[in-house]
């Protein structure tokens, strides 16, 4: 994709082991704060789960692999297990997770294989290491061939500035300096309707898992990019669901959680549609969410090389409430019309944000009191930007109770028709009375 420049030439670390020896943990103390979802069942984490920070000075990527399925029992175990051999491979150092607790088991021993074999650099990690049960298996853990190992105990945050400092040893300095992201941008939807698929085709690399069956991403993803003179960051966000689908305390309430921070959040929402499907209550209840939080949105109707008739239109009639989101056709399957959506990205971020000079919107708030019908007992005097993301409009009067939501909107509708910076944004309005 030109004009795309993305930060995939960081160097990797990667932190690899079986199911449940603390992966996650690791991953959160490294980068600083809590980010994989952490929690009591096996195998929590589904997706490789990237974090791009500067460590001691050096720029590099952190990456929280799943484990390593021996018996893999669907399409999507084997897809992980394909992809955490690929990390392996492109990693600048691997981190060998071990559980300090216990003895070496078999996977221990066959993953340590894989990571000899694949990577290039190489630690081994003791984790659990807190009440020194470890040394009942000290020569299982040598026995492994995979160097000195390193004593931690990620719960309790000890032994992590002498990992670091063995990290730092084993990553070659750069002079890269990471971007922090301008544009924060979460791809939202309901499950299973391409928000994986269509974040792949943006970066076009292997980033989540990608399947037939819903859910399938549970943690949010995020890998940035520049593009128009912006940095963007995308956070592909687990699907919502239905409230009474997901029960309380499980993954999924977890991820549901997530997203709508992740919304909060971002600057600008995806809306990704299954153009083939049609529109459902839960597409309008998450583009709801949009409206609720002031959010920047744009409407990717996805597999659009399958959509039925009048799409388009159905979308309009059903979603007035974020009739200012662009709106365009894109198939992440076939990698089409991305350019399209990074533009409509772009120019959706630049509405948000626009600074309208007060003599403009002065103009046409003038304009507006004479070209609409609004009460007789309503004076308005002037209107003035007052904040931008989003654009908030300030309109002073005589009597803000005339001011209603109704000439609310078409006040908002007219700004948009006729001021250009304003017309992919929502735009919040505040009546105040002229003192």
């Amino acid at each position: 994709m030109k004009n795309v420049k993305n930060n995939f030439d960081l160097p990797a670390i990667v932190i690899a082991g079986r199911k449940n020896v603390g992966k996650s943990s690791i991953f959160n103390r490294i980068i600083g704060y809590r980010r994989s979802l952490v929690a009591d069942y096996e195998g929590l984490t589904r997706d490789p789960v990237v974090f791009d920070m500067e460590l001691n000075g050096k720029s590099v990527r952190i990456v929280d692999l799943p484990g390593y399925f021996f018996d893999p029992h669907d399409d999507i175990e084997k897809e992980m297990n394909a992809a955490f051999i690929r990390w392996l491979s492109k990693a600048a150092l691997v981190l060998f997770v071990v559980d300090g607790r216990t003895s070496i088991t078999q996977e221990d021993i066959e993953i340590a294989q894989m990571i000899r074999k694949n990577s290039k650099e190489h630690l081994l990690i003791v984790n659990k290491a807190e009440s020194k049960a470890y040394l009942t298996n000290i020569s299982e853990v040598y026995a492994l061939s995979m160097g000195e190992p390193i004593f931690v105990a990620a719960e309790h945050n000890i032994g992590f500035d002498l990992l670091e400092s063995k990290i730092l040893e084993k990553i070659p300095d750069n002079s890269t300096e990471i971007k922090r992201p301008t544009v924060k941008v979460s791809i939202i939807g309901r499950p299973n309707v391409g928000k994986s698929s269509l974040l792949n085709a943006i970066f076009n690399e292997y980033i989540s898992i990608v399947t037939d069956i819903p859910g399938t991403t549970r943690d949010t993803i995020d890998a940035s990019l520049d593009y128009d003179d912006l940095e963007i960051m995308f956070i592909d966000t687990a699907g919502l669901r239905k409230r009474g689908k997901v029960e309380k305390g499980t993954i999924e309430s977890f991820s549901g959680a997530r997203t709508i921070r992740a919304i909060m959040n971002s600057d600008i929402c995806v809306l990704v549609l299954d153009a083939s499907e049609g529109l459902f209550d839960q597409d309008k209840k998450i583009a709801s969410m949009i409206l609720k939080y002031s959010k920047a949105s744009v409407c990717a109707f996805n597999k659009w090389d399958k959509a039925i008739p009048k799409f388009e239109s159905i979308v309009d009639k059903e979603l007035p409430f974020i009739s200012y989101s662009p709106k365009v056709p894109v198939s992440a399957k076939k990698i089409w019309n991305i350019q399209a959506l990074l533009k409509a990205i772009s120019q959706s971020y630049r509405s948000y944000t626009a600074q309208v000079p007060t003599s403009k919107i002065a103009k046409f708030s003038s304009t507006f009191s004479s070209e609409h019908s609004i009460p007789s007992k309503l004076k308005i005097y002037y209107a003035t930007q007052v904040d931008t993301a989003p654009p908030t409009i300030s309109v002073f009067v005589n009597s803000p109770e005339f001011f209603d939501d109704g000439l609310k909107r078409s006040f908002t509708n007219f700004l948009r028709k006729q001021i250009d910076e304003l017309k992919d944004s929502p735009i919040k309005i505040i009546v105040k009375a002229r003192r």
